[in-house]
C-alpha cells in the first residue's frame, strides 16, 4: 500500500515537473516570438523612415534640379535678349551713321539730286533725336537750294530782260540811229529826246 502511494505521489511529481518545464518552454517561446515580432517591427518602422527619408531627399533633388533648369533657361534666355538688343543697337547705329554721311554728303554738295537719298536714308533712323537733327540739317540745305534757284530764276529774268532791251535799242538805231531808253522814251542817235513827229516819220512806234 505505502508502495503504491509512494509511486503514485512520483508520478504526480513527475508530471507537475512536465508541466511546469512546458509551461517555461511556452513562456519563452511567447518572449521570442514577442521579441522578433518587436524586432520586425522595429525594422518595417526604421525601412519605413529610410524609404521615407529617401524619397524626401530624391524629391528635393528633383525640385533641385528642376530650379537649377529653371534658372538655366531663365539665363539662357536673358543673354538671348541681351544679344538681340546688341544687335538692334549696332543696326540702329549703322543706321543713323549711314544716315549721317547722307546728310553731309547733301551739306557738301547742296544739290536737289541729293535730298531725296538722304530724307529716305533718315526716314529708317530709330532714334527720334538723331533723326529730328537730320531732318532739321535737311530742311537747312533744301531752303539754300530753293533760294539759289529762286536768285538764279531772277538773274535769267533779269539777263533775258537785258538782251531784250538791247536788242530792242540794236533794232531802233538801226532804224535811223534812234534808240528806247529803259523806260521805253525814244532818243535821237546824239542822245537827245525825238518828237513824236520825228519817230513816226522814221517808221517807227512810239
Amino acid at each position: 500500500m505505502k508502495k503504491w502511494l509512494f509511486l503514485t505521489a512520483l508520478t504526480a511529481l513527475l508530471l507537475g515537473a512536465c508541466s511546469t518545464e512546458n509551461d517555461v518552454s511556452q513562456e519563452n517561446t511567447d518572449k521570442q516570438i514577442g521579441f522578433v515580432q518587436k524586432e520586425d517591427k522595429n525594422s518595417l518602422e526604421k525601412e519605413k523612415k529610410e524609404k521615407e527619408e529617401q524619397e524626401k531627399e530624391k524629391k528635393t533633388e528633383e525640385e533641385r534640379k528642376l530650379r537649377e533648369e529653371e534658372e538655366r533657361k531663365k539665363q539662357e534666355e536673358e543673354r538671348k535678349a541681351r544679344e538681340e538688343q546688341e544687335r538692334r543697337d549696332a543696326e540702329a547705329k549703322q543706321i543713323a551713321e549711314q544716315a549721317e554721311a547722307t546728310v553731309q554728303q547733301l551739306e557738301n554738295n547742296q544739290v536737289q539730286d541729293y535730298v531725296a537719298p538722304a530724307q529716305a536714308a533718315v526716314e529708317r533712323v530709330a532714334d527720334e533725336n538723331i533723326k529730328s537733327k537730320l531732318v532739321y540739317r535737311i530742311g537747312l540745305v533744301q531752303n539754300a537750294i530753293n533760294i539759289r534757284a529762286q536768285q538764279a530764276a531772277e538773274a535769267e529774268q533779269a539777263r533775258q530782260a537785258a538782251e531784250s532791251q538791247i536788242l530792242e535799242q540794236q533794232e531802233s538805231v538801226a532804224a535811223g540811229g534812234y534808240f528806247k531808253d529803259y523806260r521805253g522814251r525814244w532818243h535821237r542817235p546824239n542822245g537827245q529826246y525825238a518828237s513824236k513827229k520825228e519817230i513816226a516819220n522814221a517808221g517807227l512806234a512810239w
